[in-house]
């Protein structure tokens, strides 16, 4: 019963900070991946979460600052072009995404 109170209470703070509009499952199991894994590139995201590229790449923009087409993202995770390889870009939690790290799993790692 312990191991629910904590999903739930991680849900809630996802939710609390993303807003209902772009909280689904995914979006908590990209975010988590990127918990674990920062700084990760969206290629290796792609591969560790077994989505298809385009569905990877709409939930890394609601993540995001942008939120392609519809308005404002969550801003818990920014995304920078790798320098060496334009094509591949470097995803990260920002202070924001730190915080509710903190706050649904703990300040471990």
């Amino acid at each position: 019963m312990k191991q629910i109170s904590t999903l739930k209470n991680q849900i809630q703070h996802f939710t609390g900070v993303l807003g209902s509009s772009q909280t689904s499952i995914n979006h908590m199991i990209a975010f988590a991946t990127i918990c674990e894994n920062q700084p990760i590139t969206s290629h290796d995201l792609h591969l560790k979460l077994g989505f298809e590229q385009s569905t990877t790449n709409r939930l890394l923009h609601a993540l995001a600052q942008n939120n392609r087409g519809t308005g404002l993202g969550a801003e818990v995770i920014e995304i920078n072009m790798i320098k060496e390889d334009k094509r591949q870009r470097e995803i990260k939690l920002t202070k924001k995404g730190n915080d509710l790290k903190k706050k649904m799993f703990g300040s471990k790692k």
